[in-house]
């Protein structure tokens, strides 16, 4: 058992953020691979599987073994973790009569067609649910810009919502075999073919409407997993600009629930992730024309007290030794040459003008970084 569990790392990033499972998944007796979806089993068939660790699950099974396994582990067909197994070796080891894009019309057909009583406008919550349930996660990518004066920050982020939506279930027996379909989701009302959660910024610069559009991955358990990427600029309160060159910035973005008439309730099952921060010498490459750089120790999310706001601070460390090699340390080196000036014969005429000639080398020094600042990070 523990050894299945832990080869379902691989499944469906929805199961992962999903802030609740749902149960009655499947009503058959036996986790069987192919039968439970209506198919038959290819059994000399070796299926790929080399994400999982052999440590976990053998290598080099056929399809034929790999279901003795499942039927095994999971007597009952029921159980979620026989659901997220089967699906890994599905399309390798079944096979069916109706094809895969043939399943997926009539499963869109079924629950969107024109006989159906789907509102994208009504809230998909559960038979005496006094709350509805939506997983967030959020991956940071890299941060676009910051405006000091005007007191905005931009990051390119992902954001990722799950939830269950029971209208959107279906018997993959019935239709063909199918599991999982796409559908159009938006939060424009004109756009979206499913209800999805009234979720933004609050200190914004601009809306999360902005975001482009992404499909809705649906399963037949009406688990949605719903994945945006996109650039989200907010109104910042920055902190620790007294410590220039050597500040680190401090932003909060203030996610929430824009209908507060819907009991939404927003899980956090893992805290903010961060991709292409440099930390290898091919992403430091990339990276390296950059003022500021995410601080991921002192950055994360959280939630309040009912989960109805999340907060996510960003920290951001300024590459101060650009600053250090062109303004302080030519500072102090032309300051070191003022008094040059003492040491100099008083009968001595250039005496005022050495002492006038390195003040206004220095200050133009400061006054030429100033103006023409290259946002180069230098290491």
């Amino acid at each position: 058992m523990h050894m299945l569990r832990t080869s379902l790392l691989s499944a469906l990033l929805a199961i992962l953020l999903s802030g609740s499972a749902s149960a009655d998944i499947l009503a058959t007796d036996t986790c069987d691979l192919c039968i439970m979806f209506g198919g038959t089993l290819k059994e000399d068939t070796y299926p790929e599987y080399d994400h999982i660790p052999e440590e976990m699950l053998p290598k080099n099974l056929t399809c034929a073994e790999l279901a003795d396994i499942f039927s095994s582990a999971f007597p009952d067909g029921s159980d979620k973790m026989c659901y997220d197994a089967v699906i890994e070796f599905h399309y390798e080891c079944c096979e069916f009569e109706t094809s895969t894009n043939q399943c997926e019309q009539a499963v869109h057909s079924s629950l969107l067609g024109d006989d159906s009583d789907y509102s994208v406008d009504v809230v998909p919550l559960p038979l005496n649910g006094k709350q509805f349930n939506v997983g967030v996660g959020m991956e940071y990518f890299a941060l676009t810009s910051i405006d000091i004066v005007a007191g905005t920050a931009e990051i390119f982020m992902s954001i990722q919502m799950t939830w269950n939506d029971e209208r959107l279930r279906w018997d993959p027996n019935e239709f063909g075999g199918c599991f999982n379909t796409l559908f159009r989701a938006s939060l424009d009302l004109e756009l979206t073919n499913i209800w999805v959660p009234p979720f933004d910024l609050l200190n914004r610069d601009a809306s999360l409407d902005n975001l482009p559009d992404a499909y809705g991955i649906v399963n037949s358990r009406g688990d949605v997993f719903w994945s945006r990427f996109g650039s989200v600029k907010a109104l910042c309160f920055f902190q620790g600009l007294e410590r220039f060159p050597f500040d680190k910035l401090r932003c909060q973005f203030f996610f929430f629930s824009t209908a507060s008439n819907i009991p939404i309730k927003y899980n956090i099952p893992r805290n903010l992730t961060f991709l292409g921060t440099g930390e290898d010498a091919s992403e430091d490459e990339i990276r390296r024309y950059q003022e500021f750089s995410i601080v991921p120790e002192k950055s994360g999310i959280e939630g309040n007290e009912d989960s109805s706001l999340l907060t996510c601070t960003f920290v951001f460390k300024r590459s101060s030794r650009f600053y250090v090699l062109k303004i302080i340390i030519p500072t102090i080196l032309f300051t070191f040459l003022t008094f040059g000036s003492f040491l100099l014969d008083q009968r001595v005429g250039e005496r005022l003008g050495f002492g006038m000639w390195t003040q206004m080398t220095c200050f133009g020094c400061i006054e030429f970084c100033l103006g023409e600042i290259i946002l180069l990070r230098w290491w």
